[in-house]
């Protein structure tokens, strides 16, 4: 898709935002490969047309925003399974001192 086709990058960049809204991690990974590349490009390199460089930079705020949703469910997932392994262990530790007791 051609930086400068305006209807698909707005429609990207609100694909983008209600993926990251609805934690659709699947779409959201479909979708982070179709921008990534653009995320990094600078927007002196787009075309100078200002509607062009609104949605590029939608894009990128709403990529950006969809990473910082991706992030914080991976820290709260591993924070999660933290929980569950140390609550295993001492169930484990109870069951042996119940066991000797």
């Amino acid at each position: 898709m051609p930086v400068s086709d305006l209807p698909r990058l707005q429609a990207l960049a609100q694909q983008l935002a209600a993926a990251g809204a609805d934690q659709d991690w699947e779409r959201l990974a479909q979708l982070d490969r179709l921008t990534q590349q653009w995320a990094q490009q600078p927007p002196a390199a787009l075309p100078g047309d200002a509607a062009v460089l609104a949605a590029w930079q939608q894009i990128a705020r709403a990529h950006a925003q969809a990473r910082a949703a991706c992030q914080l469910a991976l820290a709260e997932t591993g924070e999660r399974l933290r929980d569950l392994q140390n609550q295993n262990e001492a169930h484990k530790a109870y069951a042996w001192q119940e066991q000797f007791s």
